[in-house]
Formats: structure tokens, C-alpha cells, sequence
């Protein structure tokens, strides 16, 4: 036991110092890389994703000032999903072509798209970072699940009170109105969920208090990935 923690400890310190990170959506990460909240966030390494869907993540390139560096996003099988990058600039989202350049630590969000008819596998999506002459690999490989989002689905629960199962306010409307417009696919999955299981994930329990946990809100999307 004392070793698996040892090596997981290491691990994380390992990731942190890394030129190259990415994180969920809803982790909260300043102008410096870092992330504020939660303090022990999400590793992303084997995302489930659905189809006919968004799925969301920060990518954080931390480079001294004056760094130079181009940021790709290969994938494999090629195409598999279809990739939007954008960089933060204070409170907006500008999209950018690949390959980035930059000299300075940035954060970016990058935007998955998978198609309806995607096939059910695992795919490569992985940031590439060349810097200083060299390569830096994130080793992200997506689950494409079998739920899909269906248009017009009647679901039992409405957005607001999807919403009260933790989902936190950003303080950036570009951000937000990404967090929204993801939350509102979880919408039309829950459709296919028994009411009595959103309730027991605090679904529609708006007189909660809010969590110091941006990530509280990945619990349900997990459980909503896993419907058939």
C-alpha cells in the first residue's frame, strides 16, 4: 500500500511539472497554469466521450516567457472526432488554427466533436507540444461511449435542475455558455435515465449548498456516459 501511494504521489508531481497538461472543463485554472480548484483535480488520460456531442477540456501549455512553441492535436484514427482549439484571453475564447504558437504559459480549450455514426472504440487524441526542440506527448486516449445524444429528447429532468447537481458558475460568459451548452446534451441523455437515479445523484436538489468542487458536477455526467 505504501508503495501505490508513494508511486501515485510521484506520478502527480511528475504531470505537474510537466510543459504540458490537460485538465476537465470545469477545473479552474488561473493566468499562471495553475490550477486553484479543486485541489486534487481529474487526471485526464481515457475520457469517455458521447456521440453526436461536445466534450470539453482545458489543455495548459506552462512555458517560461519568451518560450517558443507550436501546440498540436493529433489523433488516431485520423479524423476520429473533430478538433476546435481555442485560446483564453481573459474572459473570451478565441478559436485558433493548428498549429498554435506562443512564447508564454496559455491556457486553451479544446473542443471535441464525435459524430452521431462514430464507431464505439478508442481513439487517440492526443496534445503535442514541440518546444525546445523537442516533443512533448499528453497521452490522451478517448473512450467513444455508446450514448448519443439524441435531438429532441423528453427528458424528466429540466437544465436548471441538472444544474443543481453541482455544476458551478465561471466567471468567464464565453466559458459558461460552453459549460451550458454541454450541460444541455446531458440533458437529452438523462432521458433515458431512471428518475430515481438522478435523484440519488442530487439531481434537482437546488437547496443544496454549492460545492468548493467545480468537479462535482462530472459525477453525473459519468453515470449519464455509461447509458445504453
Amino acid at each position: 500500500m505504501k508503495t501505490a501511494v508513494f508511486l501515485l504521489l510521484v506520478s502527480a508531481a511528475w504531470i505537474a511539472a510537466q510543459p504540458l497538461r490537460v485538465y476537465s472543463e470545469f477545473a479552474k485554472i488561473d493566468a499562471t497554469g495553475r490550477v486553484t480548484a479543486p485541489a486534487e483535480p481529474r487526471e485526464i488520460l481515457s475520457p469517455a466521450i458521447a456521440r453526436n456531442a461536445f466534450s470539453s477540456f482545458q489543455v495548459v501549455v506552462d512555458v517560461p516567457r519568451g518560450t517558443p512553441y507550436q501546440l498540436y492535436i493529433a489523433q488516431n484514427p485520423e479524423n476520429a472526432v473533430e478538433v476546435t482549439l481555442y485560446r483564453e484571453n481573459g474572459d473570451k475564447l478565441e478559436r485558433v488554427e493548428q498549429p498554435v504558437s506562443g512564447n508564454s504559459t496559455q491556457v486553451f480549450w479544446m473542443d471535441l466533436w464525435t459524430a452521431r455514426d462514430a464507431p464505439v472504440q478508442r481513439i487517440k487524441v492526443e496534445p503535442q507540444l514541440h518546444v525546445n526542440n523537442d516533443w512533448v506527448i499528453y497521452p490522451m486516449e478517448a473512450r467513444v461511449m455508446s450514448a448519443t445524444v439524441s435531438d429532441g429528447a423528453k427528458s424528466p429532468v429540466t437544465i436548471d435542475q441538472l444544474l443543481c447537481g453541482g455544476l458551478t458558475p465561471s466567471a468567464s460568459p464565453d466559458v459558461r455558455r460552453m459549460h451550458i451548452r454541454n450541460a444541455q446534451q446531458d440533458v437529452a441523455l438523462a432521458s433515458a435515465a431512471p428518475e430515481e437515479d438522478l435523484r440519488r445523484l442530487g439531481v434537482g436538489t437546488c437547496d443544496a449548498p454549492l460545492s468548493n468542487d467545480p468537479e462535482l458536477y462530472l459525477r453525473v455526467r459519468d453515470y449519464l456516459l455509461r447509458l445504453r
